[in-house]
């Protein structure tokens, strides 16, 4: 490693903790505004066109190729700086009327996915809907910039600057993940409409604030009581070997705060050693199934190798790290494990329920996918494109989608790509878990030091290649498309 490549990761990681720490308090409710402009002025050099020039052409080593993209997409974030700050923070501020007060936006969300009465859910929604839309203007700006930096470095567009610097090849996953819509098709059709009859919605009448109601899983609740939820957790990795208590660099965060973003996140403000685990606990499947996803993010960095190059630590492709998280969050599904944990009563029919959910996450992520193919194609001024947003989204999951969220629902850089592999990923991984350490895998202490010797490689290497790693000659859909059509365990 050069003495200027060293330098620059020192100060990219110093850029990265005071970043990752103004997202940490703004997510946890500990401030109402997000403050970037300070951080991204002081190290605005690093994202200088020669600093970016200078990586792009040091590609041929792989924490080369690491920089290169961190050093490009935050050349482009730091383009849109004030735009994603001005929308976060009045996204905090933002309040609607209900029930006589004013509610926060993110609270009402919570609500939202929480209210059984079907004429109230509508009417909440569509409060939301009109706040969200009213920053649509930001976000299509917002786009706009992102397309014209990334031609501005030399890409052909927004999708080449993806492809060739994230190194995902998205042409080849869209046809994998449309294969999978296709093969997917019946069983989720024939489960949806078994859902939305038991909670007698009409079908040709459903709305996805009905569906993600029906997905929180309000009939498991007694089952999964908000005061378990970290006992449940301790147990679970105290069966690998695993001490939570004992971990000094991971924070939890649990405290209930009204700006709090309802749903769990791990923050890596410094891998390893300042991981937070943060959540606002309410109980439920869902609450669940969140903080076993991002606890299986935290157990990853937390025991990433230290003196690994910041390259590895801190970059690479994400889809490992969602494999990881998927890994954990699927546990809550597997009969096997429920028997293991004496902590929560898990019933037989959550299986199902579960396979279903696990559906509508691949289809709707798969469908994104293709979206974002077509949002991403434009250049400036970006298109209203909700009503291909709708018809997308509408095709695969079945019910009727609101057009205006067809920027909101848009993570930078491809992510919901990250997702599709990291569960491609986990299934493979899980395979491999079950043939070497049996199906109890997750109660077996050398099951957890073959984790930990994944999870300290960091992200040096991808999930293509951890996969081969495995012994698979790369990421499979057909083991996933498999893993979803199976039998739901009794």
């Amino acid at each position: 490693m050069s003495c200027l490549n060293s330098t620059y990761e020192q100060e990219a990681e110093s850029f990265l903790t005071e970043l990752e720490e103004e997202y940490y308090r703004n997510g946890a409710g500990l401030k109402e505004t997000l403050d970037l402009s300070q951080i991204y002025e002081k190290y605005d050099h690093l994202f200088s066109r020669e600093n970016v020039e200078r990586l792009l052409e040091s590609r041929e080593t792989r924490p080369g190729r690491h920089l290169a993209y961190f050093a490009a997409s935050q050349r482009l974030d730091n383009s849109v700086r004030a735009l994603t700050q001005q929308i976060t923070t009045a996204e905090t501020q933002a309040t609607l009327e209900w029930d006589g007060e004013r509610v926060p936006y993110r609270l009402a969300r919570v609500l939202l996915n929480t209210e059984p009465d079907r004429a109230r859910r509508l009417e909440l929604h569509r409060r939301l809907l009109a706040i969200t839309e009213q920053r649509n203007s930001l976000r299509a700006e917002r786009l706009a910039r992102l397309h014209g930096q990334a031609a501005s470095l030399g890409f052909a567009g927004y999708i080449p600057f993806c492809q060739d610097l994230a190194e995902i090849r998205i042409e080849l996953l869209a046809a994998q993940m449309n294969r999978l819509l296709e093969s997917t098709a019946a069983r989720w059709h024939e489960q949806l409409a078994a859902v939305l009859d038991q909670a007698g919605i009409p079908r040709e009448d459903a709305d996805i604030s009905d569906l993600n109601y029906l997905l929180m899983g309000p009939q498991f609740d007694l089952h999964f009581p908000k005061d378990k939820l970290i006992p449940c957790l301790r147990q679970t990795l105290s069966g690998l070997g695993i001490d939570l208590d004992s971990q000094a660099n991971l924070r939890l965060d649990t405290e209930e705060r009204p700006l709090k973003s309802p749903r769990a996140f791990c923050s890596t403000v410094r891998v390893p050693s300042d991981v937070r685990l943060v959540i606002m606990p309410q109980g439920g499947q869902d609450d669940y199934n969140t903080l076993f996803h991002e606890a299986g993010h935290a157990q990853h960095f937390v025991h990433t190798r230290a003196s690994a190059p910041f390259a590895f630590r801190c970059l690479g492709d994400n889809s490992v790290t969602e494999g990881y998280a998927f890994l954990f969050n699927l546990l809550l599904q597997t009969p096997d494990w429920a028997s293991h944990t004496t902590i929560i009563r898990w019933p037989a029919a959550y299986a199902h329920f579960s396979n279903f959910r696990q559906l509508y996450y691949l289809r709707r992520y798969a469908a994104k996918l293709n979206y974002e193919r077509e949002l991403h194609a434009h250049e400036a001024p970006i298109p209203d494109l909700g009503e291909r947003y709708a018809e997308l989204l509408g095709e695969a999951i079945g019910v009727r989608i609101p057009p205006g969220r067809y920027l909101a629902d848009v993570d930078d850089g491809f992510y919901c790509a990250r997702y599709l592999r990291g569960w491609m990923f986990e299934v493979q991984l899980r395979r491999r878990l079950v043939e070497r350490f049996g199906k109890r895998w997750f109660a077996s202490r050398d099951a957890g030091d073959f984790l930990k010797d994944l999870w300290e490689l960091g992200q040096e290497f991808t999930a293509d290649e951890l996969a081969q790693r495995l012994d698979y000659p790369g990421l499979d859909p057909d083991s996933l498309i498999a893993d979803l059509l199976s039998p739901p365990a009794a």
